[in-house]
């Protein structure tokens, strides 16, 4: 029989028609293939997330169905979270405790505001715990320069998300390259294409640039607008995503004049046509200067993208394997990492290859597995009982 898990999690849900949507997020996608490991190690998972209903039609994509959502008090940021924290922690500690208390296993997504109301929980309830550290809210911060109040708060926010987590942490990306790392990875296996055959760049004569996710503060889109702007006319650039800082960045690409080069694709909901509109580019750039391991990543790699990305966090390991060209958070470096791999074939073919045989050993499925392989390896959990 199957364990019973509750993941503790910090990103913003919305309820709609009866059903729950994420509000950015695609952490749910992997869970859903933590249920599906063979021999259903896992039978039930309570999802933990801040829930509001919804003003509009969501965007997103609901939840898979066999996960059971629990809404926790919602909050504004970090910022949102501290004005009201004696409040929040009083009611989602009622709301907490008994699905805690139920459980076999609580998985704490870190950083994340409940983390430490979760692990004391846990620990009064004598159900065993684990910390899964997606990023680093001090990172974050630094990497937006936020100022030195802001960066207290997310060392604080990381500190308690390490005491959170206990003897039994994962850090997302970490010992990938050994093999003996986890990734929360997105990719299916027939989502993966060989690049080896494929011409590069697609049009002979013009370089498509691609970058995903969120229009966000701290994302190092800025500094790739800056980059393009010091580019051949020929090299263009979409951005698929949606978020806060979409107005500013459209002005931004006005004041450099390159407004014409720049494609605000907007949030693709749907996977299938998402990954067409990474691989009709030819080149996924991500300069942020602040990330754990972004998943991404993963999917330029999946659909045969060569990839230029900042050396920050769990990327590192990546860029001095030689899978991914350094491209830093700076407008010269980065346009000159961009023409390195445009000015050469070989290299371009060299990471999209590397690439493409890296994503296929890390599968939303085999990730997954590997996951409850190394849970019940370092008796984190009662997986086998």
């Amino acid at each position: 029989m199957g364990i019973r898990v509750v993941v503790v999690d910090d990103n913003p849900h919305v309820s709609w028609q009866g059903r729950v949507y994420p509000v950015n997020a695609t952490f749910h996608r992997f869970l859903s293939a933590v249920l599906d490991v063979p021999g259903a190690p896992v039978a039930s998972i309570v999802h933990a997330v801040p829930l509001r209903p919804a003003n509009a039609p969501p965007q997103t994509l609901p939840l898979d169905e066999r996960l059971e959502v629990l809404g926790t008090e919602p909050f504004d940021g970090i910022a949102g979270y501290l004005r009201h924290a004696p409040r929040l922690v009083r009611r989602n500690a009622t709301i907490l405790r008994p699905v805690i208390a139920s459980a076999d296993l609580v998985w704490i997504k870190v950083p994340a505001s409940n983390a430490l109301l979760a692990a004391w929980l846990a620990r009064r309830a004598g159900v065993p715990r684990f910390g899964y550290v997606a990023g680093s809210a001090l990172a974050v911060a630094r990497g937006r320069g936020l100022g030195l109040l802001a960066q207290v708060v997310g060392l604080a926010y990381d500190l308690a998300g390490r005491v959170a987590g206990g003897r039994h942490r994962i850090v997302v990306g970490e010992g990938m390259i050994g093999g003996g790392g986890i990734v929360t990875s997105l990719v299916d296996p027939d989502e993966i294409r060989d690049p080896r055959e494929a011409p590069w760049p697609r049009e002979s004569g013009r370089l498509r640039l691609v970058w995903a996710g969120r229009l966000a503060a701290g994302k190092g889109i800025e500094t790739l607008l800056d980059a393009l702007a010091q580019l051949d006319a020929s090299v263009t650039l979409d951005l698929l995503g949606d978020g806060p800082a979409r107005g500013e960045l459209e002005a931004r690409a006005q004041t450099l004049r390159i407004r014409d080069r720049v494609t605000f694709v907007g949030y693709v909901a749907e996977r299938a046509p998402y990954l067409e509109r990474l691989a009709a580019a030819d080149l996924f750039v991500f300069p942020s200067p602040a990330e754990g391991f972004p998943k991404v990543i993963l999917d330029a790699m999946a659909v045969g993208l060569p990839v230029v990305a900042s050396p920050a966090g769990q990327v590192r390991p990546l860029i001095s394997s030689g899978l991914i060209e350094a491209g830093p958070a700076d407008p010269e470096r980065l346009a000159s990492a961009i023409s390195r791999v445009a000015a050469s074939d070989s290299h371009a073919r060299e990471l999209r290859v590397g690439g493409y045989r890296f994503s296929a050993k890390h599968t939303r499925q085999a990730e997954a597995s590997r996951l409850v392989r190394l849970l019940s390896a370092r008796g984190t959990s009662p997986f086998g009982k």
